[in-house]
């Protein structure tokens, strides 16, 4: 029967079970801190988005509910089709929360602008004001 290579005790293995080599518990930690980030990264985007929502309806008490560029009527109820920033956040974080680079339109509108950027001139001199604005000219 083997010993214990530290205390020369019977054992099964090179170590007796009071000396045998444990696994660290980094492995453990590690997932534990990746659900804390989860977490953390969960709670991140959820103040975000909140805080996004109050920043849109804080628009919509302030302005009349119609587009800035048919003057069609939206509605009563705010709906974020309706809110576009005319510099994207992605690019321009500064202007993500610039009450002047967001414009009220119809969903229809909405999705024009979108798939091309160019296509009605109020949006194009907005843009051309908030790009000298931000210094970006």
């Amino acid at each position: 029967m083997p010993k214990c290579k530290i205390c020369d005790n019977n054992c099964e293995s090179d170590y007796c079970f009071q000396h045998k080599p444990r696994k660290a518990l980094s492995k453990v930690t590690k997932r534990l801190n990746t659900r804390q980030e989860n977490k953390r990264e969960i709670n991140k985007r959820t103040d975000e988005l909140l805080k996004r929502q109050e920043f849109f309806l804080s628009i919509w008490s302030k302005r009349i509910h119609h587009s800035e560029i048919s003057g069609d009527f939206l509605g009563t109820e705010p709906l974020s089709t309706f809110f576009h920033h005319i510099l994207p956040k992605s690019k321009y974080p500064e202007g993500a929360y610039d009450e002047e680079n967001i414009i009220l339109l119809t969903l229809e509108e909405h999705d024009n602008v979108e798939n091309d950027m160019y296509k009605y001139h109020i949006v194009n001199e907005k843009r051309s004001y908030l790009m000298e604005k931000y210094g970006f000219v």
